[in-house]
């Protein structure tokens, strides 16, 4: 039978005894899913391993597996002497940003209890389907010349239904190895087309390279397009690089704004006056931070992009042909 854990640091986690699915690997997904449902949130402290295991009915050596995995895969950090906590960094901020394909899974699970299906018969059909499909998947390398927060590779991801390897173009610049290796091994690749002849010099002769136009999220750019002219834009991310390219992305596309892309502790210090700004975009990272600053009379939205119609169109023709030809 299942047992329920209820704590105050950690939200409830189900163990079940019953399950194909081994129990190490039962409490680890379900902390990464209470992680992306924000339920487990960065620098959140953990509770002590056997505390948890007691409370789960576990051996401790199991959660202690557990928590070992978790901080050699970035989830956790742990500190001699010191509680474990969750991680605050850019690889946690981009698996929250996949919460709607936890979201798929949840719906997939609702229509398989429709037709009579336990938790563990999901899980085994899932993990026979995903086997299958794996066979065969197609290895797509995404080159990235934005910074993470811009999250191309998450809307890739949606609109494609696969999973990428991202790739950081400074390090396809400095020919790092494992970067390279992973060009190497992709079916196909992608990147953003004004960066498309970059790409294809270091690129396999042999390799396709596709290019892909980036564009504002279209409630955004409309909001954006129907301002004033001279109005005046502010974008806020944490990093300036990040300010940057979103700048870049709207300035782009509408001329007629003044725009300034600054960091959020700019923001905090008050370095510009928010009350200067017509509009104010920040990334997903720094919404809620940047809600406390805002003035009543400065609108606040949120950042987020999309891929031209016409090129996603492109590149889902030659995935699927991609695919027929390893098939084949």
């Amino acid at each position: 039978m299942p047992t329920c854990m209820t704590d105050p640091v950690l939200p409830p986690i189900v163990v079940d005894t019953a399950s194909p699915i081994t129990i190490g690997a039962q409490i680890t997904e379900q902390i990464k899913l209470l992680i992306v449902r924000g339920n487990l949130k960065p620098n959140q402290p953990l509770p002590p391993i056997i505390q948890l295991a007691k409370y789960l009915g576990v051996n401790h050596t199991t959660v202690a597996q557990v928590y070992n995995e978790l901080i050699s895969s970035g989830y956790f950090v742990g500190n001699r002497g010191k509680r474990t906590v969750i991680a605050d960094s850019p690889f946690i901020r981009q698996m929250v940003a996949r919460k709607s394909f936890y979201d798929l899974l949840s719906q997939a699970f609702q229509a398989a209890s429709q037709y009579g299906l336990t938790a563990s018969e999901f899980s085994a059909a899932a993990y026979a389907q995903a086997v299958l499909v794996d066979r065969h998947q197609i290895n797509v390398a995404f080159v990235n010349f934005y910074p993470d927060s811009i999250e191309i590779s998450a809307c890739l991801e949606a609109a494609t239904g696969l999973a990428l390897v991202s790739i950081p173009w400074a390090h396809l610049h400095t020919k790092e190895p494992q970067a390279l290796s992973q060009l190497l091994s992709a079916d196909l690749i992608v990147t953003t087309i004004k960066n498309l002849w970059d790409v294809a010099q270091i690129a396999d002769p042999n390799k396709e390279v596709i290019g892909i136009e980036v564009q504002p999220d279209m409630q955004l750019l409309s909001h954006i397009s129907s301002l004033p002219r001279n109005a005046k834009v502010l974008f806020v991310c944490q990093e300036q690089s990040s300010s940057e390219a979103m700048k870049q992305i709207i300035d782009y596309n509408v001329h007629h704004i003044e725009s300034k892309a600054v960091t959020l502790e700019c923001v905090h210090n008050n370095v510009p006056g928010l009350q200067d700004f017509d509009l104010v975009v920040g990334s997903t990272y720094v919404e809620k931070q940047l809600s406390r600053y805002i003035p009543k009379n400065v609108k606040l939205m949120t950042f987020s992009i999309g891929i031209d119609p016409v090129n996603l169109l492109v590149l889902q023709a030659r995935l699927a042909a991609v695919e027929i030809e390893k098939l084949m």
